[in-house]
């Protein structure tokens, strides 16, 4: 595909810093993988790494992604809300898609990274920031990359 981005490795998978993500698709679904930061969103205002815009089986759903390190999680969640409830861009995409067909519309977010959060820790973020993260996803150089695709 000739991505000029880092953080995009193929089409559906994202890596940075050896933190991956990979959304895979079955029959009649696709998807398009956005990376924000840098790309979309070129100033320093905050905003998470990437996104991704699903349709299938009607259904659309925006995937917000953050590729963090182990000891920076918590920002994590204030990036990716920033990115929700503050950036023009984001309402302007998830427009967007919301218009291209049927199907219901729905938000998701998600942080990748070699670290982890007890649950309770999570709750306290999620609620800090107002916004409710699918999962913390753990990836390793060496692990298989967290396939996306089950939390839709």
């Amino acid at each position: 595909m000739g991505n000029i981005h880092s953080v995009c490795k193929t089409d559906l998978m994202l890596e940075e810093q050896g933190k991956k993500v990979s959304l895979s698709l079955r029959a009649n679904e696709e998807a398009k993988a956005l990376v924000l930061d840098g790309c979309v969103f070129t100033n320093n205002a905050m905003k998470c790494d990437a996104m991704y815009l699903f349709k299938g089986h009607n259904k659309k759903v925006v995937v917000l992604v953050e590729l963090k390190g182990a000891g920076d999680i918590p920002h994590a969640f204030e990036q990716l809300a920033y990115t929700r409830f503050q950036r023009a861009e984001y309402s302007q995409l998830k427009q967007l898609l919301d218009t291209s067909g049927p199907g219901q519309m729905a938000e998701k977010a998600f942080i990748v990274s070699n670290g982890m959060l007890s649950k309770p820790a999570i709750e306290r973020l999620e609620k800090a920031h107002g916004i409710r993260v699918g999962a913390v996803l753990h990836s390793e150089p060496s692990s298989k990359v967290p396939d996306l695709r089950e939390w839709l």
